[in-house]
């Protein structure tokens, strides 16, 4: 799927609208915000329907998703929402990770984790907000970018060298930008070596 989707899910209790732009979006934020009632309602939808008293708006299906057969139920799924609760380890493992990135899906991982095998846009990271009539809103409102984006002139800030984890796409991208400000980019070779080379 591409673009956005608008979703509306409600009983007489709890009312969530929000829109998904992305493959991924990661719903965060503290305990007791209503993170896995959303997950619960969507989930008792799909299992009563109507008879559950609860309202899924949307143009696509939404599902909420769970079991040690999720891939299976995953790989029978296409063009959805499928929301995913923490409690499902599973969303830390590389094998979702490889599972996401061949779908045509829109995932919403509700997670306070760090999801590192994933390829997350830091604009798409939410928390809910409200108290009956609920909505998302964006953890980083304000991240200084580092890239020629066409306002950004000065960097916020410049420093002498950049060190990345990896030596292969990130250092690329870094090297290309540190290059046009005239900063040295190296490689670690792996997040392990970091602390080594800073010392």
């Amino acid at each position: 799927m591409k673009g956005k989707i608008s979703v509306t899910v409600k009983d007489n209790r709890n009312s969530y609208k929000f829109e998904l732009k992305r493959n991924i979006t990661v719903l965060s934020g503290e305990s007791g915000r209503g993170k896995t009632t959303l997950y619960e309602m969507v989930s008792d939808y799909n299992r009563f329907g109507k008879s559950s008293a609860i309202k899924v708006i949307c143009n696509v299906e939404v599902i909420a998703v769970d079991g040690r057969d999720w891939k299976e139920k995953i790989s029978g799924i296409t063009n959805s929402v499928i929301i995913i609760d923490e409690d499902n380890s599973f969303i830390r493992t590389v094998e979702f990770a490889e599972t996401v990135k061949h779908n045509s899906n829109y995932f919403l991982l509700i997670t306070r984790a760090y999801l590192e095998q994933l390829p997350i846009s830091v604009d798409e990271i939410y928390e809910v907000t409200g108290n009956k009539n609920k909505k998302f809103s964006r953890v980083y409102r304000d991240v200084n970018k580092m890239y020629d984006a066409p306002r950004a002139k000065e960097l916020p800030f410049k420093p002498e060298i950049i060190i990345t984890e990896d030596s292969k796409s990130g250092n690329q991208f870094f090297t290309a930008v540190a290059s046009n400000h005239n900063i040295q980019c190296i490689s670690a070779n792996g997040k392990s070596n970091i602390a080594g080379m800073l010392k």
